[in-house]
């Protein structure tokens, strides 16, 4: 499904990931709109008990866009 990483050396581990999303505080998502443009989106987000939540309207672009194709960075 994705390729193996070239440079290994700059690989982290799961420790590492968890550590930078516990202390974070914002990130960029990355979606595909509905007209399929790719498309990042700045925003705040908490990680807790292993989900990540950010906040947002009820409706807009990005929800849009990830109800159509949830596949994001």
């Amino acid at each position: 499904m994705f390729r193996e990483m070239r440079k290994k050396d700059r690989a982290i581990d799961i420790t590492e990931a968890l550590e930078i999303l516990n202390k974070g505080e914002y990130g960029i998502l990355s979606i595909i709109t509905n007209e399929g443009y790719p498309y990042g989106v700045p925003l705040n987000y908490v990680y807790i008990d292993n989900c990540i939540y950010f906040h947002c309207a009820i409706e807009g672009q990005k929800l849009d866009s990830i109800k159509s194709n949830n596949k994001v960075s």
